[in-house]
């Protein structure tokens, strides 16, 4: 089996509009305009008691480069907060 991690990534997205103000750590100092990715490892989940835990995906602002990760549950909420649009 191979160490190779593979990432399925995201397109790069561009913030068009804050429609609600954050405190959440990157997303707070996300402006109009600033560019993000997101990316998530093809790795195993796990499991507790027959259930799968949540996977985390990545959230990158390029023009920082400061990283975030957040559930797919949590990441949704958070991003209702912005327009954004794929470039």
């Amino acid at each position: 089996m191979s160490d190779t991690t593979i990432w399925m990534k995201s397109g790069t997205y561009v913030v068009d509009e804050i429609i609600k103000k954050t405190t959440a750590k990157m997303f707070k100092d996300l402006k109009v305009g600033s560019l993000i990715e997101f990316s998530v490892p093809v790795t195993y989940a796990g499991t507790s008691r027959g259930r799968t835990y949540s996977t985390y995906i990545t959230t990158e602002c390029l023009y920082t480069g400061e990283k975030v990760q957040h559930s797919f549950n949590q990441l949704p909420l958070l991003l209702n907060n912005f327009k954004l649009s794929e470039l």
